[in-house]
């Protein structure tokens, strides 16, 4: 897959969540928190505003990185985001597992940007090699 095309999906489903989370906050809350009620309940949706905010930021940065020219920066830019959002992946699986949550759209959603990253990177990677023969 292309950098700009990965980065532009990246940016997309970001955007979908933010949103979502913006809009939403105690229906996104309730899905993964059924439990929770009262004081401890509104203080996750208060959560919910940070934590879409962040989403949102990742987003516009993910928007602006689209235009990095260069195999070496698109390549480490691609192993960035394949870790990291392997890494938040991975934790949505753990407290999925646990029981602490309940994340199946964000469980999809980092798992797709986490394989397109890594694809998009492995592609680079032998774009790279065939650069320095």
């Amino acid at each position: 897959m292309q950098f700009k095309m990965t980065l532009t999906i990246t940016c997309a489903i970001g955007f979908v969540f933010s949103i979502g989370m913006f809009l939403f906050p105690e229906f996104v809350t309730r899905e993964q928190f059924s439990l929770s009620e009262g004081q401890g309940f509104e203080d996750l949706v208060t959560l919910r505003y940070a934590i879409a905010s962040l989403i949102l930021a990742l987003a516009v940065i993910t928007f602006h990185l689209r235009e990095v020219e260069g195999t070496l920066f698109q390549l480490n830019i691609m192993r960035g985001y394949w870790i990291a959002f392997s890494i938040v992946c991975a934790t949505n699986i753990a407290l999925q597992l646990l029981g602490k949550i309940s994340a199946v759209p964000p469980t999809i959603a980092t798992a797709l940007i986490a394989l397109l990253t890594f694809f998009t990177w492995r592609s680079l990677f032998k774009v790279r090699e065939e650069e320095s023969d």
